[in-house]
Protein backbone atom coordinates (compact mmCIF):
# COMPACT_ATOMS: atom_id res chain seq x y z
CA UNK A 1 0.00 0.00 0.00
CA UNK A 2 1.08 3.27 -0.83
CA UNK A 3 1.53 6.15 1.91
CA UNK A 4 -1.28 8.27 2.27
CA UNK A 5 -1.65 11.75 2.78
CA UNK A 6 0.24 12.86 6.41
CA UNK A 7 2.95 10.09 5.93
CA UNK A 8 6.47 11.33 6.87
CA UNK A 9 7.58 12.79 3.75
CA UNK A 10 11.32 10.57 3.95
CA UNK A 11 8.75 7.78 3.32
CA UNK A 12 7.39 9.55 0.25
CA UNK A 13 10.98 10.21 -1.03
CA UNK A 14 11.99 6.24 -0.33
CA UNK A 15 9.28 5.75 -2.47
CA UNK A 16 9.85 8.24 -5.60
CA UNK A 17 14.05 6.74 -5.10
CA UNK A 18 12.40 3.02 -5.07
CA UNK A 19 11.14 4.63 -8.59
CA UNK A 20 13.92 6.20 -9.81
CA UNK A 21 15.72 2.68 -9.27
CA UNK A 22 13.62 0.66 -10.97
CA UNK A 23 13.47 2.91 -14.03
CA UNK A 24 17.19 2.96 -14.28
CA UNK A 25 17.55 -1.15 -14.21
CA UNK A 26 14.07 -1.75 -16.76
CA UNK A 27 16.76 -3.27 -19.29
CA UNK A 28 17.71 -5.92 -16.55
CA UNK A 29 14.49 -7.21 -17.00
CA UNK A 30 14.57 -10.74 -19.01
CA UNK A 31 18.07 -11.14 -17.52
CA UNK A 32 19.12 -14.67 -16.15
CA UNK A 33 21.06 -16.01 -13.01
CA UNK A 34 24.32 -17.62 -13.95
CA UNK A 35 25.36 -19.32 -11.03
CA UNK A 36 27.05 -22.31 -11.11
CA UNK A 37 26.63 -24.02 -7.54
CA UNK A 38 22.81 -25.00 -6.00
CA UNK A 39 21.82 -25.46 -2.34
CA UNK A 40 18.85 -27.97 -1.82
CA UNK A 41 15.77 -26.48 0.56
CA UNK A 42 13.30 -28.51 0.96
CA UNK A 43 10.35 -27.44 3.51
CA UNK A 44 9.03 -31.16 3.96
CA UNK A 45 12.92 -32.62 4.90
CA UNK A 46 13.13 -29.36 7.34
CA UNK A 47 9.55 -30.58 9.29
CA UNK A 48 11.05 -33.99 9.59
CA UNK A 49 14.05 -33.28 10.78
CA UNK A 50 12.65 -31.47 13.64
CA UNK A 51 10.33 -34.16 14.95
CA UNK A 52 10.64 -35.00 18.52
CA UNK A 53 11.87 -38.20 17.35
CA UNK A 54 15.38 -37.78 16.35
CA UNK A 55 17.82 -39.00 17.77
CA UNK A 56 19.01 -35.80 18.54
CA UNK A 57 17.19 -32.68 19.45
CA UNK A 58 20.07 -30.35 18.41
CA UNK A 59 19.11 -30.88 14.73
CA UNK A 60 18.24 -27.57 12.83
CA UNK A 61 17.79 -27.74 8.73
CA UNK A 62 17.93 -23.83 8.46
CA UNK A 63 21.27 -23.79 10.85
CA UNK A 64 22.51 -26.49 8.80
CA UNK A 65 22.22 -25.08 5.31
CA UNK A 66 23.48 -21.68 6.53
CA UNK A 67 26.70 -22.93 7.77
CA UNK A 68 27.31 -24.91 4.27
CA UNK A 69 25.91 -21.59 2.53
CA UNK A 70 28.01 -19.03 4.79
CA UNK A 71 31.59 -20.21 3.62
CA UNK A 72 30.56 -19.48 -0.18
CA UNK A 73 28.93 -16.20 0.55
CA UNK A 74 32.03 -15.45 1.93
CA UNK A 75 34.14 -16.63 -1.20
CA UNK A 76 31.65 -14.57 -3.26
CA UNK A 77 30.53 -18.15 -4.92
CA UNK A 78 27.34 -17.03 -6.09
CA UNK A 79 24.20 -19.61 -5.14
CA UNK A 80 20.68 -20.71 -6.24
CA UNK A 81 18.23 -22.89 -3.42
CA UNK A 82 16.50 -25.64 -5.45
CA UNK A 83 14.22 -28.27 -4.43
CA UNK A 84 15.56 -31.85 -4.46
CA UNK A 85 13.29 -32.52 -7.70
CA UNK A 86 14.64 -29.55 -9.89
CA UNK A 87 16.03 -29.09 -13.05
CA UNK A 88 20.16 -29.26 -12.37
CA UNK A 89 21.50 -29.03 -15.56
CA UNK A 90 22.68 -25.33 -15.09
CA UNK A 91 24.92 -26.39 -12.14
CA UNK A 92 28.62 -27.82 -11.90
CA UNK A 93 28.31 -28.16 -7.98
CA UNK A 94 24.91 -29.19 -6.09
CA UNK A 95 25.14 -29.44 -2.30
CA UNK A 96 22.45 -30.96 -0.11
CA UNK A 97 23.37 -30.27 3.61
CA UNK A 98 20.34 -31.35 5.33
CA UNK A 99 17.77 -33.87 3.25
CA UNK A 100 16.57 -36.17 5.94
CA UNK A 101 13.59 -36.60 3.97
CA UNK A 102 13.42 -37.40 0.34
CA UNK A 103 11.16 -38.78 -1.97
CA UNK A 104 12.26 -41.34 -4.73
CA UNK A 105 11.96 -38.61 -7.46
CA UNK A 106 14.03 -36.16 -5.66
CA UNK A 107 16.73 -38.52 -4.94
CA UNK A 108 16.76 -39.97 -8.42
CA UNK A 109 17.51 -36.40 -9.63
CA UNK A 110 20.39 -35.47 -7.64
CA UNK A 111 21.93 -38.86 -8.17
CA UNK A 112 20.99 -38.52 -11.79
CA UNK A 113 23.04 -35.42 -11.81
CA UNK A 114 25.94 -36.71 -10.28
CA UNK A 115 26.38 -39.82 -12.54
CA UNK A 116 26.06 -37.32 -15.51
CA UNK A 117 29.02 -35.00 -14.80
CA UNK A 118 28.47 -33.07 -11.93
CA UNK A 119 29.33 -32.43 -8.21
CA UNK A 120 27.35 -33.57 -5.32
CA UNK A 121 27.98 -33.36 -1.43
CA UNK A 122 25.57 -34.45 1.25
CA UNK A 123 25.69 -33.74 4.54
CA UNK A 124 24.87 -36.56 6.95
CA UNK A 125 21.32 -37.82 7.89
CA UNK A 126 19.98 -37.37 4.49
CA UNK A 127 18.58 -39.74 2.52
CA UNK A 128 17.01 -41.78 5.78
CA UNK A 129 13.01 -41.50 4.90
CA UNK A 130 10.75 -41.68 2.11
CA UNK A 131 8.01 -39.02 1.68
CA UNK A 132 5.94 -40.97 3.75
CA UNK A 133 8.19 -40.20 6.93
CA UNK A 134 9.09 -44.34 6.41
CA UNK A 135 11.96 -45.54 6.96
CA UNK A 136 14.38 -46.30 3.68
CA UNK A 137 15.93 -50.55 4.53
CA UNK A 138 19.45 -51.53 4.10
CA UNK A 139 21.33 -48.96 6.21
CA UNK A 140 22.18 -45.25 5.72
CA UNK A 141 22.55 -42.69 4.19
CA UNK A 142 19.53 -44.61 2.40
CA UNK A 143 18.44 -42.90 -1.03
CA UNK A 144 21.87 -41.94 -1.08
CA UNK A 145 24.06 -44.99 -0.25
CA UNK A 146 24.86 -45.77 -4.06
CA UNK A 147 25.80 -42.72 -5.20
CA UNK A 148 27.80 -42.19 -1.81
CA UNK A 149 29.23 -45.26 -1.92
CA UNK A 150 29.08 -45.74 1.46
CA UNK A 151 27.13 -47.72 4.46
CA UNK A 152 26.00 -46.69 7.37
CA UNK A 153 24.75 -49.12 10.27
CA UNK A 154 25.23 -46.80 13.20
CA UNK A 155 24.24 -43.41 14.37
CA UNK A 156 26.19 -41.96 17.48
CA UNK A 157 24.84 -38.24 17.95
CA UNK A 158 27.18 -35.85 19.59
CA UNK A 159 25.76 -34.02 22.62
CA UNK A 160 25.44 -30.12 23.04
CA UNK A 161 28.97 -28.55 23.19
CA UNK A 162 30.90 -32.04 22.37
CA UNK A 163 32.71 -32.30 19.44
CA UNK A 164 35.18 -35.18 17.78
CA UNK A 165 38.90 -34.68 16.00
CA UNK A 166 39.26 -35.33 12.81
CA UNK A 167 42.82 -36.39 11.47
CA UNK A 168 42.99 -33.76 8.96
CA UNK A 169 42.55 -31.15 11.52
CA UNK A 170 39.76 -29.43 12.75
CA UNK A 171 36.39 -31.17 14.55
CA UNK A 172 33.09 -32.02 13.56
CA UNK A 173 29.74 -31.14 15.93
CA UNK A 174 26.47 -32.42 16.16
CA UNK A 175 26.76 -36.16 14.69
CA UNK A 176 29.12 -39.00 14.03
CA UNK A 177 27.98 -42.09 12.72
CA UNK A 178 29.81 -45.47 11.82
CA UNK A 179 30.43 -44.84 8.19
CA UNK A 180 31.82 -48.29 5.94
CA UNK A 181 33.21 -47.11 2.55
CA UNK A 182 31.42 -49.04 -0.09
CA UNK A 183 33.53 -47.73 -3.00
CA UNK A 184 34.11 -44.18 -1.94
CA UNK A 185 37.71 -43.08 -0.80
CA UNK A 186 38.27 -41.70 2.37
CA UNK A 187 38.74 -37.79 2.94
CA UNK A 188 39.11 -37.74 6.59
CA UNK A 189 38.13 -39.99 9.66
CA UNK A 190 37.43 -39.35 13.23
CA UNK A 191 40.70 -38.58 15.04
CA UNK A 192 39.45 -39.07 18.81
CA UNK A 193 36.64 -41.07 20.30
CA UNK A 194 34.59 -44.47 20.09
CA UNK A 195 34.88 -44.04 15.93
CA UNK A 196 38.44 -42.90 15.99
CA UNK A 197 39.69 -43.93 12.50
CA UNK A 198 36.23 -44.23 11.03
CA UNK A 199 35.49 -42.44 7.79
CA UNK A 200 33.99 -38.96 8.39
CA UNK A 201 34.56 -37.27 5.18
CA UNK A 202 34.25 -39.39 1.97
CA UNK A 203 34.58 -38.85 -2.21
CA UNK A 204 33.15 -41.46 -4.14
CA UNK A 205 33.80 -41.38 -8.69
CA UNK A 206 30.65 -42.15 -9.75
CA UNK A 207 29.60 -42.53 -13.64
CA UNK A 208 31.24 -38.96 -15.15
CA UNK A 209 30.69 -37.33 -11.60
CA UNK A 210 31.52 -37.10 -7.98
CA UNK A 211 29.47 -37.39 -5.04
CA UNK A 212 31.08 -36.41 -1.31
CA UNK A 213 29.52 -37.52 2.12
CA UNK A 214 30.14 -35.42 5.34
CA UNK A 215 28.95 -37.29 8.23
CA UNK A 216 29.55 -34.69 10.93
CA UNK A 217 29.37 -30.89 10.88
CA UNK A 218 32.79 -29.60 10.53
CA UNK A 219 34.00 -26.63 12.33
CA UNK A 220 33.75 -23.34 10.43
CA UNK A 221 37.39 -22.95 9.30
CA UNK A 222 37.51 -26.93 8.39
CA UNK A 223 33.99 -26.52 6.46
CA UNK A 224 35.41 -23.45 4.84
CA UNK A 225 38.38 -25.51 3.93
CA UNK A 226 36.34 -28.58 2.31
CA UNK A 227 34.29 -27.18 0.42
CA UNK A 228 36.84 -24.60 -1.62
CA UNK A 229 38.21 -28.06 -2.45
CA UNK A 230 35.36 -29.16 -3.27
CA UNK A 231 33.92 -25.96 -5.46
CA UNK A 232 37.44 -26.13 -7.12
CA UNK A 233 37.46 -29.58 -8.30
CA UNK A 234 33.90 -28.85 -9.89
CA UNK A 235 35.19 -26.03 -11.65
CA UNK A 236 32.82 -22.90 -9.65
CA UNK A 237 35.00 -20.16 -9.43
CA UNK A 238 33.85 -16.66 -7.60
CA UNK A 239 31.89 -14.23 -9.51
CA UNK A 240 34.43 -11.82 -9.01
CA UNK A 241 37.88 -12.61 -7.97
CA UNK A 242 38.81 -9.60 -6.52
CA UNK A 243 35.81 -9.22 -4.42
CA UNK A 244 36.44 -7.09 -0.67
CA UNK A 245 35.37 -8.96 1.99
CA UNK A 246 31.25 -8.49 2.76
CA UNK A 247 30.95 -7.15 -0.64
CA UNK A 248 27.81 -9.85 -2.55
CA UNK A 249 28.57 -10.05 -5.92
CA UNK A 250 25.91 -11.70 -8.16
CA UNK A 251 25.63 -11.44 -12.11
CA UNK A 252 22.66 -11.60 -14.46
CA UNK A 253 22.69 -12.04 -18.05
CA UNK A 254 21.08 -10.62 -20.98
CA UNK A 255 21.05 -10.99 -24.83
CA UNK A 256 23.66 -7.63 -25.05
CA UNK A 257 24.85 -7.39 -21.75
CA UNK A 258 25.99 -8.92 -18.27
CA UNK A 259 24.77 -7.02 -15.09
CA UNK A 260 26.43 -7.18 -11.78
CA UNK A 261 24.90 -6.37 -8.96
CA UNK A 262 26.93 -5.50 -5.63
CA UNK A 263 25.57 -4.98 -2.48
CA UNK A 264 27.70 -4.11 0.81
CA UNK A 265 26.80 -5.67 4.12
CA UNK A 266 29.94 -4.02 5.91
CA UNK A 267 28.74 -0.55 6.62
CA UNK A 268 31.50 0.80 5.37
CA UNK A 269 31.48 0.78 1.67
CA UNK A 270 33.86 -0.46 -1.40
CA UNK A 271 35.65 0.02 -4.23
CA UNK A 272 35.20 -3.23 -6.32
CA UNK A 273 37.09 -3.56 -9.82
CA UNK A 274 34.96 -4.41 -12.20
CA UNK A 275 35.63 -4.33 -16.77
CA UNK A 276 36.81 -0.90 -18.10
CA UNK A 277 34.10 0.31 -20.33
CA UNK A 278 31.25 -0.72 -17.71
CA UNK A 279 28.29 1.45 -16.52
CA UNK A 280 27.23 2.00 -13.37
CA UNK A 281 23.15 1.87 -13.86
CA UNK A 282 21.85 3.17 -10.67
CA UNK A 283 23.74 6.76 -10.80
CA UNK A 284 24.08 6.17 -15.45
CA UNK A 285 28.07 6.55 -14.16
CA UNK A 286 30.38 5.37 -16.83
CA UNK A 287 33.72 3.83 -15.51
CA UNK A 288 36.09 4.09 -17.73
CA UNK A 289 38.68 3.81 -15.04
CA UNK A 290 37.94 0.06 -13.88
CA UNK A 291 35.99 0.57 -10.67
CA UNK A 292 33.13 1.26 -8.86
CA UNK A 293 31.78 2.63 -5.66
CA UNK A 294 29.47 0.80 -3.51
CA UNK A 295 28.28 3.09 -1.17
CA UNK A 296 28.11 1.94 2.43
CA UNK A 297 25.18 -0.38 3.12
CA UNK A 298 24.41 0.45 -0.20
CA UNK A 299 24.31 -1.15 -3.30
CA UNK A 300 25.74 -1.02 -7.33
CA UNK A 301 24.81 -1.88 -10.60
CA UNK A 302 26.87 -2.71 -12.87
CA UNK A 303 26.47 -3.52 -16.68
CA UNK A 304 29.08 -4.87 -18.82
CA UNK A 305 28.63 -5.24 -22.77
CA UNK A 306 28.83 -8.50 -23.94
CA UNK A 307 32.24 -9.15 -24.95
CA UNK A 308 34.23 -7.12 -22.69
Amino acid sequence: MLPHAGTDSAVWRDVVALGADLRALAEVQGSTGTAETAVVWDWDAKWALELPSQPSELLRHLELVRSWYEPLWRAGVAVDFVRPDADLSAYRLVLAPSLYLVDDAGAANLTSFARQGGTLAVGFHSGAVDENCQVRLGGYPGAFREVLGVRTDELFPLLPGESVGLDTGGTGSLWSERVRPAGAKVVSSFADGPLKGVPAVTRHGCGEGTAWYLATLPDPDTLARLLDRVRAEAGVRPVLEDVPPGVEAVRRRGPAADFLFLIDHTGRGATVPVPAGSTELLTATPLPDGSVLVPPGGAAVVRRPTGV
